[in-house]
């Protein structure tokens, strides 16, 4: 059964504020004596032809006002990139950058990434049959895979497939989006990533097999996903997130959201259709936020911190 909840799309929205500042360009020390109905024009000629003025040190330039110089009353500060003949960066250079700086923040959301990216480019042009057979093999979680042929690294590798590019432009959205606020969290306490990925992509696919009758098959990274969810609505309940349900734009806060998406889930399961019939494995999404609600309460308890100094002491021991 094939994940598409293209249906959705989440943004961030931070409020930030900005200081207010009173900078002025310039501070007439003596005044100009003119009528009322004086012309601009003339102020600054008078200005120009040595009325005094005093410059002020505490302005903030502007990128585009300029400020008054010694030779004159208006200086440009802001040079136009294409007035400097000024090239933005190529295009490859911007590609290898982010590669780069997506790699040193969280190899997990590198690995996952691109690893995706990957297996969706060889579903879409199988260059043999073998790359076909081999791809159906061991990147589809179903019970002929997993439990009769016994090739369980498909509860795994199965995450990495994705059936359309809707399925995998939403679901690397929201593992990018998500899996950085998550990689924060974790980083802060020395926990990694990587067994929460693991883990939701285990559990997602098991649950699959348990509630789904052995019907069909089970690809993408939609249970990892929604484990990043559920784990970064508990930490941050009240953080404001931006969606569009078939195209009427919604602010809700991430805990209703995660409640929202238990609540589909499990009707989904129950044979209760709410968004689309047919193609949504609801097992799968049940799976991957229970399992990333679990890993909140083991890291808010603090078991994740005591199984880590539990396993780097035996390491160290042997």
């Amino acid at each position: 059964m094939v994940h598409a909840w293209a249906w959705i799309l989440v943004v961030f929205h931070f409020s930030a504020t900005s200081a207010k500042t009173s900078a002025r360009p310039f501070v007439i020390s003596t005044p100009i004596k003119r009528a009322d109905k004086v012309s601009c024009l003339e102020c600054i000629n008078d200005l120009r032809s040595g009325a005094q003025y005093e410059y002020n040190p505490n302005y903030q330039h502007s990128p585009t006002l300029g400020d008054v110089d010694k030779e004159g009353f208006y200086r440009v500060s802001f040079h136009s990139p294409i007035r400097n003949n000024h090239r933005p960066p190529p295009l490859t250079e911007l590609v290898r950058n982010y590669i780069v700086a997506l790699h040193s923040f969280s190899p997990t959301l590198s690995n996952g990434f691109f690893s995706s990216i990957l297996v969706y480019i060889l579903w879409k042009f199988q260059a043999s049959s073998f790359v076909g057979k081999y791809l159906r093999n061991h990147f589809q979680c179903s019970r002929y895979n997993v439990i009769r042929k016994k090739r369980f690294h498909a509860l795994i590798l199965s995450a990495f497939s994705h059936a359309s590019f809707n399925h995998i432009a939403v679901n690397m959205y929201a593992y990018l989006t998500f899996g950085r606020s998550v990689k924060q969290v974790l980083a802060r306490h020395g926990i990694s990533l990587w067994p929460l990925v693991f883990s939701s992509a285990m559990l997602g696919n098991l649950a699959f097999l348990a509630f789904d009758n052995g019907q069909g098959s089970c690809i993408g990274l939609s249970g990892v996903t929604l484990s990043l969810v559920a784990f970064d609505a508990l930490v941050h309940p009240t953080k404001e997130l931006r969606m569009f349900v078939s195209f009427i734009p919604l602010t809700i806060s991430a805990y209703h959201l995660y409640l929202v998406l238990l609540g589909i889930s499990f009707m989904g399961i129950l044979g209760i259709e709410i968004l689309e019939r047919g193609s949504i494995a609801h097992s799968t999404h049940l799976g991957g936020l229970v399992c990333g609600s679990l890993f909140y309460e083991a890291f808010k308890r603090g078991w994740l911190t005591r199984v880590k100094k539990s396993y780097l002491a035996a390491v160290r021991g042997i």
